[in-house]
């Protein structure tokens, strides 16, 4: 189950865990100056307080009860308590969250229907491009929490994110009694996970936070190791009572795992069919000889590096007025190297493969600057935000699709990648945008929350050929102008109860992506709106809350990526369905957290002819990826029979979801359940034993549409030791 350096990492991080949980733990005994240390680390799953400030649905200081909108999140003490080595798997966890990663995307997440570069991923509330191009799996250990905001969002964060958005937000200094969290981690497949961080007070006006982590694993696929390592600083200096500067930077080294799918093949072939995991209009299937077999080449690589320096203002002249400025500068470079398409050949019964190169180079800073004015309109109580967010893009891509080969589908011979010849493509942009955004209370109950932005983006793209010469028939430059804006109303039936009606406009960036657009893909930016009604209510005393919501998305001037470097418009798509969520504390110690999310997102006129010109009419066919059902179950309880000891689980149902344009492939529904127990060594140190997919259901992730050969299998049965430590 476990690898031998998995168990000397454990055994060595045990011993410091449970030293450093004891010297704490003598420090808090009475008499001590941190009695604050006798708090236990995992508390199990807790109710959500909707009264909490969640910086991703609004600038104005909102708490998610008052933002007009959808707005989930998952904070860092779940994250632990559940186990989550990766940002993805907290944001899995949520209401109509499904992700999966594949070759055109790393971290794929759908939300009410959409995908890819149609929802948003942030770091710290900022866009540094598309979504499919630039996220990595992240490490859950640096994140204070990971926040979702549904439905349309380009009036906060500008261009995409007609899913939604998905803000991931780092852990900050404080000025509190110094803290410190350790964290480690054995798995089944080679996995190992270790971090260590703290937060102290340097002096009365200057606080610092470092949190370093580290996950790997060799994979459940042969030859598919991974890793990735993060380091995270912030330094707050408070040098007055209104005025904060904070600077921070963010560096991640990584080798993401190389696993892209597994081939289907016909049913004829299949002597071990793997059931109950696709089904297709033609009989093919999956083959359960081939579910471990891994058809890159030896000397594949995906690897990356990215600096990410921050600063941070902020100003409180008087109460009236506050001043923010977010100055930034991001840099990475990335680099894939390897074959990821793989199709099975019938007539010479072996596995077909592809050869493919990128390479990227981004350089992007930007600011963005606010002030926001709480004055009396007509004698309503109002807060205004207005603001200007600029940003400048320098990327270089290099890329390259060289002759594949095939191979056997039970021995494959891994090869080697062979020659590289690149082309490069260079772009460029220059955005700035100005924004407002508004809350009018109309009485003491009602609230009438407004927002708009209106973005100036010039985008510059070029192409160049394998010989270096300028390619100027696929090269242009243009000016965008896209105007979006929301306006919502909320109510306070009573200080426990808030309905709440919002309507929202998007704008997609053009093409499949904004950085390798082409001219002949120069037509104006998609469009979306969003109808959504819902309610937000908690229980007096926190002891339970739930949330709602009803929505209908329709997205116009789509255009459709049928290869990984052309799009073509087709028409329309939609999406409608509800969301509900629930949190109940039964009893000081057993907590049900539940949620389930209804969706049925379709194509609505879609036509269009593809890469080898045939003529595809999906108009009517489910969007892929998007299961119609979807729900999350989550309990904990503890203090077991008296003793310091919590035990808890999930239970995940992803419902059936296509895997194609056209339909004919589909994805079978599944059911995974996980289970955890935890105890307290002392009231500082934690040790847990989980156990991910208790069953070993055999399930389809999730499928790439530029990949129609292959999908991404599911992680079976996995086994984990995990050690926490807060002193």
């Amino acid at each position: 189950m476990f690898t031998k350096s998995s168990c000397s990492v454990l055994a060595l991080t045990v011993a410091a865990f449970v030293g450093a949980g004891a010297s704490a733990a003598a420090e808090a005994a009475p008499g001590s100056s941190k009695d604050s240390v006798s708090e236990v680390v995992v508390t199990g799953e807790h109710v959500r307080s909707l009264e909490q400030f969640t910086p991703t649905g609004s600038r104005l200081n909102l708490s998610a009860k008052e933002t007009p909108a959808t707005l989930d999140v998952i904070n860092s003490a779940t994250i632990t308590t559940r186990g989550f080595l990766f940002v993805e798997d907290a944001a899995n966890s949520m209401p109509g969250v499904t992700s999966g990663g594949t070759p055109g995307d790393l971290e794929d997440f759908h939300i009410r229907g959409f995908s890819d570069t149609q929802v948003t991923v942030l770091h710290n509330g900022i866009y540094v491009g598309p979504s499919d191009m630039v996220n990595r799996p992240q490490n859950a250990f640096n994140v204070e929490s990971v926040e979702i905001l549904k439905g349309p969002a380009s009036v906060l964060y500008g261009q995409g994110a007609i899913g939604g958005a998905i803000n991931v937000v780092n852990k900050a200094p404080s000025f509190g009694a110094a803290s410190y969290n350790i964290y480690g981690a054995v798995g089944s497949f080679g996995t190992t996970a270790v971090g260590v961080g703290g937060s102290m007070p340097l002096s009365d006006t200057l606080a610092i936070r470092v949190d370093v982590s580290r996950t790997s694993t060799d994979g459940f696929v042969d030859r598919t190791r991974g890793d990735s390592t993060d380091a995270t600083l912030s330094l707050l200096w408070k040098p007055t009572a209104d005025l904060d500067v904070q600077f921070s930077i963010d560096v991640l080294g990584d080798h993401p795992s190389g696993y892209w799918g597994t081939p289907i093949v016909p049913q004829a072939f299949a002597t071990a069919p793997l059931k109950g995991v696709i089904s297709t209009t033609t009989g093919d299937t999956i083959d359960s000889r081939l579910r471990f077999k891994n058809y890159n080449v030896s000397d594949a690589y995906i690897k990356s590096n990215q600096y990410w320096p921050q600063l941070f203002v902020k100003w409180r002249p008087i109460d009236e007025i506050t001043f923010e400025n977010y100055l930034y500068y991001y840099y990475a470079k990335r680099r894939w190297l390897d074959a990821e398409s793989y199709s099975f050949d019938p007539t010479t019964n072996l596995i077909g493969r592809d050869r493919f190169f990128v390479f990227h180079d981004q350089k992007l800073y930007g600011d963005q600057a606010s002030v926001s004015l709480k004055y009396p309109v007509f004698g309503m109580k109002n807060q205004l935000v207005v603001g200007v967010d600029y940003s400048h893009l320098d990327f270089k891509r290099s890329r390259g699709f060289p002759d594949g080969d095939s191979v056997d589908p039970f021995h494959p011979n891994p090869g080697l990648f062979g020659p590289v010849a690149p082309r490069v493509a260079p772009t460029k942009w220059d955005d700035t945008a100005v924004f407002f955004e508004d809350i009018l209370n109309i009485t003491d109950q009602l609230k009438l929350v407004t927002g708009s932005r209106y973005d100036y983006l010039s985008l510059d793209r070029k192409n160049f050929n394998v010989d270096g010469s300028f390619n100027a028939g696929s090269s242009f430059s243009r000016v965008y102008e896209p105007v979006t804006y929301r306006v919502g109303l909320v109510y306070d039936i009573n200080p426990y109860i808030t309905p709440y009606l919002s309507y929202t406009t998007g704008q997609d960036p053009v093409g499949s992506n904004i950085f390798t657009v082409n001219a002949s893909e120069n037509f104006s930016l998609g469009k979306s709106r969003q109808y959504e009604a819902g309610v937000k209510a908690n229980a007096p005393g926190n002891r339970a809350s739930m949330t709602f919501a009803v929505y209908d998305i329709k997205r116009s001037n789509v255009l459709q990526a049928i290869s990984p470097d052309v799009s073509v418009p087709i028409g329309s798509e939609g999406s409608k369905g509800f969301e509900a969520t629930g949190d109940v504390k039964v009893s000081d110690q057993f907590t049900v957290n539940a949620n389930v999310a209804y969706t049925d997102a379709k194509y609505d006129k879609f036509t269009y002819v593809d890469a080898s010109n045939n003529v595809i009419d999906a108009s009517g066919k489910r969007i892929p990826n998007s299961p119609k059902w979807l729900s999350n179950v989550w309990a904990s309880y503890n203090q077991v029979a008296g003793l310091p000891l919590e035990l808890g689980g999930g239970v995940r149902y992803v419902g059936a979801r296509a895997g194609d344009t056209a339909n004919k492939l589909t994805l079978d529904a599944y059911t995974t359940v996980n289970v955890y127990a935890t105890y307290n060594i002392t009231p500082g140190v934690a040790v847990s034993f989980r156990v991910d997919n208790l069953f070993d259901k055999a399930f389809a992730q999730a499928a790439d549409v530029f990949y129609p050969t292959q999908v991404q299998l599911g992680r079976p049965r996995y086994f984990q030791v995990d050690i926490s430590a807060r002193f």
